[in-house]
């Protein structure tokens, strides 16, 4: 076989396989168009006879045979006796013509109803579960709420919701990193100038400025000055220095100089009356060096510092001084009166703390301090040293930042030396918790216990709400007339920052105190602070 030969029989087979392919393409098409033929059909006698572009279908019309591609036919359209094999006119000759003669717009839009989109049908339940039961915590949560209600109603309404309001237009505005950039300068903004200010019932109100530098010098270093004025004969002025060698270690300086008139004196002891309010005026300059160390839990704070101490006879707030009150007998020379002192003092406090600050703070803090001191003028003899300890329980009831505490503590001051403690040296409470109700300077005594139970809820972003109620006073040395009808009460209501933001912080707190149970506990005593604070 010769290569013509060969070349003959491959194009006979290979015309072969192309025909058996054509025919397998044209029976496939066929048996497709026989199988969407019927649903063409349907879909023809569905549609409107109105609609423009679609043939009726009429009971005797065949289809058409033309191809697609031939001219449609330019002849009348027969008569429909003679297209009638009986001489009837079929019911859909007309319906071409009729269609046609109609314009596109005559065509109805269809009904509302049928363009709106069918309903959503509910979310179903995947997991096929009843809702978890309430927890412990959410059962109870409702015990303080119904017995605090009219604080709640006062915290909602009178501090949350306009609080709530305010931080709310100032985050849509951008009004923090506005209010920061128009006091903060430097490079990266390092450094600023924060106006401060506060008012503490009973005591002058304030008014001050609080400079800041990080990174002052070298890195890790960071430089503070306060300076605040209260009206005449009022002013502190204070500088510091904290260098950090590690996120948890740093060393401090500081020094200050503070010169008040309306220190508060009521005398010593658990039953002392408000009958004889007094003031005393001082001049108190010192400065300390001290080390901190700060881990997640655990807190050290060692440290020396040296105050000198100066009485003045100043007046303020229309209430007799001190030095009136003794002059005319109404009350005995306390300890140390018009004695400047230079006390010398080493100070340590621990703590440690198992609550978290910004999730679940459920957990238990316990502290504990001590500093003993002596006055460099007169030696040993005037010498004496201040300790004390408190423990503190706290249940987050929700987990989510409601918590409900309760804390003691204990405070004492002992003479080391032959000469007793200067009465301003002595345990002082007032002003800070537990003892909130009450004016700073209001108890004194050798000794004091108190205990707290208090409430604390989220109202906004770094802002407590704080509700408390704590029984406690002042007693002699080591609680040694401890009574439980000589406690006093105090409460207290207001906001706080939240304790995750340190030692700096804004409070709008209310408090009351009263006489102790064997007085019949009327109420005496009333503080409210308000103001911004802040801290090295």
């Amino acid at each position: 076989m010769g290569p013509a030969t060969a070349v003959a029989r491959f194009r006979a087979r290979k015309e072969r396989a192309l025909s058996r392919r054509a025919l397998a393409i044209g029976l496939w098409a066929i048996l497709v168009g026989s199988a969407v033929r019927p649903s063409i059909a349907r879909a023809d006698q569905q549609q409107p006879p109105g609609t423009p572009g679609t043939s009726p279908a009429g009971s005797g019309a065949a289809p058409s045979s033309s191809s697609p591609s031939s001219p449609p036919a330019s002849a009348p359209a027969p008569s429909s006796t003679a297209s009638s094999p009986e001489g009837q006119t079929p019911p859909d000759a007309s319906a071409p013509a009729a269609s046609a003669a109609q314009p596109a717009a005559a065509t109805s839009p269809p009904p509302e109803s049928e363009t709106e989109p069918p309903p959503k049908r509910p979310v179903p339940d995947y997991r096929g579960q009843e809702p978890p039961p309430p927890t412990a915590g959410e059962v109870l949560i409702w015990v303080p709420r119904v017995i605090l209600i009219p604080v709640y109603l006062v915290t909602e309404y009178v501090i949350r919701v306009p609080v709530g309001a305010l931080s709310t237009a100032a985050e849509k505005g951008d009004w923090g990193p506005a209010v920061f950039n128009f006091f903060a300068f430097g490079p990266d903004h390092k450094g600023g100038i924060f106006p401060t200010f506060f008012l503490n019932f009973g005591f002058r109100p304030s008014i001050g400025l609080h400079f800041f530098w990080d990174d002052t010098f070298v890195a890790r270093n960071k430089v503070t000055a306060d300076l605040a004025w209260g009206g005449s004969n009022w002013i502190t002025i204070g500088l510091g220095d904290r260098y950090r060698f590690t996120n948890e270690s740093s060393i401090a300086l500081e020094g200050h100089w503070n010169r008040r008139p309306d220190n508060l004196y009521f005398g010593i002891g658990s039953l002392t009356p408000d009958t004889f309010k007094s003031r005393y005026g001082t001049d108190v300059v010192g400065g300390s060096l001290s080390y901190l160390y700060a881990a997640k839990q655990a807190r050290v704070e060692t440290g020396a510092r040296l105050t000198r101490t100066v009485f003045r006879e100043y007046s303020c707030c229309s209430d007799p001084t001190l030095t009136q009150r003794v002059e005319r007998g109404e009350l005995p020379p306390p300890p140390g009166y018009q004695e400047n002192t230079t006390a010398a003092e080493l100070f340590i406090r621990a703590s440690l703390d198992t609550r978290s600050p910004d999730i679940n703070r459920s957990g238990v803090r316990v502290g504990v301090a001590a500093a003993p001191s002596v006055d460099t003028t007169r030696g040993f003899d005037r010498s004496w040293i201040r300790y004390g300890a408190g423990v503190e329980g706290s249940w987050d009831v929700t987990g989510k930042g409601r918590v409900l505490s309760l804390g003691v503590l204990a405070e004492f001051a002992d003479p080391l030396g032959s000469e007793p403690v200067p009465f301003w040296q002595l345990v002082t409470v007032g002003g800070a918790e537990p003892f909130v109700g009450f004016l700073r300077g209001r108890l004194r005594d050798r000794s004091a216990l108190g205990a707290q139970l208090s409430w604390r809820w989220p109202v906004f972003a770094y802002l407590d709400g704080v509700a408390g109620v704590s029984f406690g006073n002042v007693f002699d040395a080591h609680l040694r007339n401890f009574r439980w009808d000589a406690l006093r009460l105090s409460a207290e209501l207001g906001v706080r920052t939240a304790s995750i933001l340190g030692a700096s912080n804004f409070q709008f707190v209310v408090g009351i105190g009263t006489e102790p149970f064997s007085q019949g506990l009327r109420l005496t005593s009333f503080s409210l602070a308000f103001g911004v604070t802040y801290a090295l």
